[in-house]
């Protein structure tokens, strides 16, 4: 007899899992009680890179004004866009995306149930549908796969309806004229990029002395100095005291006396999961904002139920949580996965843009590895120097005794894409004269690589 497993949450998490389960035979039912896709394709990934295709058309046109003609009657600048057309384009890719997903569960003949899940036995959940009915549903298995929320630190969360976030940014009825994002991690540099190159004056204010937690301080660097060079003002290792919002003006005070005004805050300090009304509390499963435990097979301490993606706050990243949803699958049909997040790429679609994956120097310092360092920058690659996009570099650590690649870091260029050639080396433990041994196409931004190896 199939097993019977209900998906909670149709994300990047929940639809995958679902997917692997149909295919390996299981009964399985997912359960949504928004837009099917959850936060990445309908709030995240996707609507923000469909705003950064947007900027990066007004940037890439920036660098062809040196190239008209004198008089030559073309005169664009950021202010000319219909920001209700640029939303119109982010709603059109989202509905084609979604249609498209919707349509492949209708070809697997995978159930989809339009309702709100909560746990109300042991192997049991009840569903809550849109129009008050309810009804129960027995399973073997369960995967919760119900993402998380923007987070709102103090004082920012005592005005949150005043405020925006990475979930509402999208639906701003106007342009605003000046922006303060807070947070300077993926979610704010982004969104700082986006709204910097059409035209609005942007500001990022972060916690932490820099910013991209984490991330190698040749990276930051190089990040920081492009936005700098470009208009956004960063404030850094600043706390927030005070707020005062009105409707012309929101107001920030900081703990050194500094006041910082925008017509527009945007908090994007990372995300939160929120599971109450779930019913964890029937299974004796405990939960905190950064979600439910899972160990490595993405299993909670309730054996039968599993959590993937935000929800157990181990790699709050949408590649990471599709992973997670097929391990989680392929567990509960017999298998013995488990989840390496050393394999993880870590991308920044900014431009620059940023891919890193595995450990940078720091962090393979304080494991007490011994490693080195090859850096080649994009100003020498004829690739860079004949598109002027010369910002960045390539970065690779090596153990120091038998160079075997640690990790890596690329900073400009298709860096989201060229990382998975070295996540790879990270995952087969491949060695410098291993990489030595591809012959990279000339010319391409993938020397940068080439060169780095022979540094």
């Amino acid at each position: 007899m199939a097993k019977k497993v209900i998906v909670i949450g149709s994300g990047p998490g929940g639809y995958p899992a679902a997917l692997r389960l149909k295919e390996l035979g299981a009964e399985v039912a997912i359960v949504e009680s928004w837009d099917f896709g959850g936060t990445c394709l309908n709030r995240g990934c996707i609507p923000s890179k469909a705003f950064l295709d947007t900027g990066h058309r007004v940037h890439a046109f920036e660098g062809l004004r040196g190239l008209l003609k004198e008089n030559s009657g073309v005169n664009f600048s950021p202010d000319m866009l219909d920001w209700e057309k640029v939303k119109a384009r982010r709603a059109d890719v989202i509905l084609k995306l979604r249609t498209s997903l919707e349509k492949l569960f209708q070809a697997k003949k995978i159930e989809v149930i339009r309702g709100k899940a909560a746990f109300s036995a042991q192997h049991e959940v009840t569903i809550t549908f849109p129009d008050g009915r309810t009804e129960k549903r027995a399973f073997d298995a369960a995967i919760l796969a119900a993402g998380t929320r923007p987070s709102f630190p103090p004082p920012f969360r005592d005005f949150h309806a005043e405020l925006t976030d990475s979930d509402r940014i999208f639906d701003l009825p106007a342009l605003p004229k000046s922006l303060l994002i807070v947070g300077g991690g993926v979610i704010g540099l982004e969104f700082a990029c986006f709204f910097n190159a059409i035209g609005v004056k942007v500001e990022v204010l972060e916690l932490l002395p820099d910013i991209l937690n984490g991330e190698d301080p040749q990276v930051t660097r190089a990040v920081r100095s492009s936005f700098e060079k470009r208009g956004v003002k960063f404030h850094l290792g600043k706390k927030t005291v005070s707020l005062d919002v009105t409707p012309a003006l929101k107001t920030v005070e900081l703990e050194d006396g500094t006041k910082l005004q925008a017509a527009e805050i945007l908090v994007g300090a990372g995300r939160a999961a929120d599971l109450t009304g779930m019913g964890l509390e029937t299974l004796s499963l405990g939960w905190d904002r950064r979600g439910v435990k899972v160990n490595d097979r993405m299993q909670t301490l309730v054996p039968e139920v599993y959590a993937v993606g935000d929800v157990n706050g181990i790699s709050l990243l949408a590649h990471s949580a599709s992973r997670q949803g097929e391990i989680a699958a392929d567990n509960i049909l017999g298998a013995d996965r488990a989840f390496d997040d050393s394999i993880v790429p870590k991308c920044v679609y900014a431009w620059p843009e940023v891919g890193s994956v595995g450990l940078n120097k720091a962090q393979a310092e304080a494991k007490g590895l011994a490693v080195k360092t090859a850096r080649a920058f994009h100003l020498g690659i004829g690739r860079a120097v004949a598109a002027g996009e010369t910002e960045g570099f390539a970065q690779l650590v090596f153990s120091a005794d038998d160079e075997t690649v640690l990790g890596a870091q690329i900073v400009g260029g298709p860096a989201t894409e060229l990382i998975h050639v070295l996540a790879l080396a990270v995952k087969l433990k491949l060695k410098r004269k291993d990489l030595k041994e591809l012959i990279y196409a000339h010319p391409t931004m993938a020397e940068a690589i080439h060169e780095a190896l022979h540094k």
